[in-house]
């Protein structure tokens, strides 16, 4: 399971999903939908753009996988 984490990202930088949809000029919908855990896929290059508008450099700050529950 993929959990990410970039609610808590946004909350230490006091910066909102409709702010990061813009810096990336990705889509609010996408922002949001991976703030939420509400996507069932992901493109590295929207995680790329992310990690780059929010200077993050480890992928694991971002996101954190875990084995799913048997």
């Amino acid at each position: 399971m993929i959990k990410i984490k970039i609610d808590k990202i946004l909350h230490k930088k006091d910066k909102s999903i409709y702010w990061l949809a813009e810096e990336t000029g990705l889509s609010y919908t996408t922002v949001y939908n991976l703030v939420n855990n509400k996507t069932a896929s992901i493109h590295f290059n929207t995680i790329e753009v992310i990690m780059k508008t929010l200077d993050i450099k480890d992928f694991n700050k971002i996101m954190e996988i875990s084995p799913e529950k048997e």
